[in-house]
């Protein structure tokens, strides 16, 4: 991975607050016990915050995954874990080209522990594993306030991902994964005491599967090292390292019209070149964050983060119906590289120990990305009939380059943040955002080169009603800088957006019950909408809206049984726009959509180990294309877990589309009307050493 050269860098450069929050593990004067936490609740979360705050604080709508509940439902992949929060809708590891994950309707971001990642594509950040993944926390709606990075902050939410941390003691974990279409992987965590003063963990992951989709096959690499020092009682410094691969067949989707409302075609066909190179995506990246004590009041925290990313696309794709089931296919071949360095820097002070305590929060972030993409493009490849598409016609040669892009950002920022809590009831969050965002583009000859900067506050706050039950409510905006504007012919404005939300959070007025219900607004404005006069250019004039109801709930009320629900109620719309009718839904965006997921632990007896449990995901119609011309029904699927644990050995069975539904999920590729059938019913058997 060759990342000798970051180690040099200063990491007193900045702060990143889930890292700043985690370091804190042990000391040499600290006691480490270990052992398994199984519960979906988790009391407190630092990304909304930057600080480590009880959810039940923070006046604004955040759910967390834990390891318990990822390990339980035997969850791989972010797409996997995600339909356990409301109103998020998964990209997949298939679609990293043009589909990002949203939230409320909008793309977010991915965080790796505090620090951003730059998605272009969208998904190619996805790190394909969780298997160092302690939790995760998905913070809703704008974050400008404390989050930047790349295009700028995030306008609809950010998704946390939280590493494990290296502890006191050793432990190794090994276990092997088979299942379904060629499923075989492997996975094992170790974790290495280093004197009193040091300890290193390393993660890491490798799977090879093919695939329900005829031809479609993946490999998936992951590893993951973390160091942790030191530096005398007041002082910690921890290093995590990076390194993601994955190699998969493109696939196109299929178009819908040939499928509904009477299928012409093999659900599972594979249309296009079997010899083209598979698409990878490979991310590299090595993290430092110092933590400093000077009391037991006063903190700071420092982070530098370097990232290097490379994707690369191969495919054929429709390009155009000619008649029937036979296709026009063009070819493509998308090389991209972006490199990120990002730096963060905090201080933390509490004041006050009766009625009126104070918690401040005070930062600076830098970052700078280079990105380099570009398309190699055929529209006139081959012609495919999808009820017959062998022999398959050879993919040839590179197609000839139809632009490249480079683009330069630079953001520097300024944050504060004011906790404040007043008595045993009130607590009030106050924070403002100065950020300095410089965007230069350059696309076949053709340059922008812009310059802003935007204040970005937020005010909530929560109001305990009873013990266990509180009233919160908030505002905060959103500022991201628009990317590739030298191909669009104008001189972008940064994207805004405005949030509003308000509700109540459970943390225990019913034993074990803990969530959130949410009503929330968020509008979203200088969406890039086609220029009237000229369909190949874009004007910002557009506006996008979402607004709905939120439910996230989990009920534990003993040490054998969790149950999580779910449910979202999401109306996103246009609501400018040169081009698209004001009115229509945003595509993939289902109105209604919910999870309830059941979990029984045997804690006692003969079957003292035994654990069992199952799950439902519901969804309505989601559109495939905006303007609105086709959807695909609505889908509810059910999975199903198994394990047993004998002293250090567990085995477990996890099952996917229990009843074998046999739906379709929209796919993105270049705006179409295309699906990917839903995965059929799939089993998998895990086999897990734990010492």
């Amino acid at each position: 991975m060759n990342y000798a050269y970051l180690l040099g860098v200063s990491v007193l450069a900045g702060a990143s607050a889930a890292s700043a929050q985690q370091v804190g593990g042990w000391t040499a004067d600290t006691i480490i016990v270990t052992g398994v936490r199984e519960s979906y609740a988790e009391p407190q979360a630092a990304t909304a915050t930057r600080t480590a705050t009880p959810i039940e604080q923070v006046p604004q709508s955040i759910q967390v995954l834990t390891r318990s509940l990822i390990d339980e439902q035997q969850l791989q992949t972010l797409t996997d874990a995600l339909v356990n929060v409301s109103g998020v809708v998964p990209t997949s590891t298939a679609q990293t080209v043009l589909q990002p994950t949203l939230v409320r309707g909008f793309s977010v971001n991915y965080f790796f522990d505090g620090t951003p990642s730059y998605q272009l594509p969208p998904s190619a950040a996805d790190p394909g594993t969780l298997v160092n993944v302690e939790r995760i926390e998905v913070a809703k709606g704008p974050t400008a306030t404390l989050y930047g990075g790349g295009a700028g902050a995030p306008l609809s939410g950010i998704i946390n991902l939280v590493s494990k941390d290296p502890t006191g003691e050793w432990s190794a974990s090994l276990a092997g994964r088979a299942g379904s279409f060629g499923t075989v992987g492997a996975e094992a965590d170790l974790n290495v005491p280093l004197g009193d003063i040091a300890a290193f963990r390393v993660a890491t992951s490798i799977e090879s599967s093919d695939s329900y989709i005829d031809f479609v096959s993946r490999d998936r690499f992951a590893v993951f090292p973390t160091l942790l020092l030191n530096l005398g009682e007041d002082s910690r410094l921890i290093v995590r390292g990076r390194y993601t691969k994955l190699r998969q067949t493109e696939y196109a989707g299929v178009p819908y019209e040939l499928l509904e409302p009477e299928a012409l075609i093999d659900r599972n066909v594979y249309a296009g070149a079997r010899d083209m190179p598979r698409t990878s995506v490979e991310n590299k990246a090595i993290t430092a964050t110092l933590h400093h004590s000077f009391s037991d009041k006063v903190e700071a925290s420092a982070t530098f983060n370097r990232t290097n990313s490379k994707f690369d696309e191969w495919g054929t794709f429709p390009y155009g119906k000619i008649f029937g089931t036979v296709y026009n296919f063009g070819s493509a071949w998308l090389p991209t590289e972006s490199k990120k360095t990002f730096a963060s820097g905090s201080v933390t002070a509490r004041f006050g120990e009766g009625t009126f305590r104070q918690q401040w929060l005070v930062g600076a972030d830098y970052d700078h990305t280079d990105y380099y993409g570009a398309m190699y493009f055929n529209p006139v490849w081959g012609v495919v009939d999808y009820a017959n598409p062998l022999p398959a016609q050879p993919f040839g040669g590179p197609p000839p380059i139809y632009f490249d892009q480079k683009d330069r950002l630079e953001s520097i920022a300024l944050f504060a943040q004011d906790q404040i809590s007043i008595g045993d009831r009130l607590d009030v969050t106050l924070g403002l955002r100065w950020t300095k965002l410089k965007i230069r583009s350059a696309m076949m000859g053709l340059e922008s080169d812009t310059s802003d900067s935007k204040f970005t506050p937020r005010v909530g706050a929560t109001f305990r009603l009873v013990d266990g039950l509180s009233l919160f409510g908030g505002y905060s905006e959103g500022f991201q800088g628009v990317v590739g504007a030298a191909m669009y012919g104008i001189t972008p404005k940064p994207e805004t957006s405005q949030h509003w939300e308000g509700g109540l959070k459970f943390a225990g007025v019913v034993k074990g019950l803990t969530g959130t219900a949410a009503l929330y607004q968020l509008t979203r404005q200088n969406v890039l909408t086609p220029d009237p006069a000229n369909p190949f250019l874009y004007v910002q004039t557009g506006e996008q809206r979402a607004q709905g109801a939120e439910l996230d709930l989990v009920y534990e009320p003993n040490a054998n049984l969790s149950l999580l629900f779910n449910y979202a109620y999401t109306d996103a719309k246009v609501r400018k726009d040169n081009n698209l009718p004001v009115g229509d839904r945003l595509r993939a965006v289902p109105e209604h959509s919910g999870r309830l997921a059941a979990r029984y632990r045997v804690t006692d007896g003969a079957l003292s180990g035994l654990g069992f449990g199952a799950g439902v995901t519901a969804m309505s119609s989601r559109e495939l294309t905006l303007p609105n011309t086709l959807s695909v029904k609505g889908v509810a699927l059910v999975d199903a877990q198994a394990s047993y644990k004998v002293g250090p050995a567990t085995i477990a069975l996890s099952v996917v589309n229990l009843l074998g539904s046999k739906a379709f999920d929209p796919y993105q590729y270049f705006g179409g009307a295309y699906v990917s059938p839903t995965q059929p019913r799939s089993a998998f058997l895990t086999l897990r050493g734990d010492f």
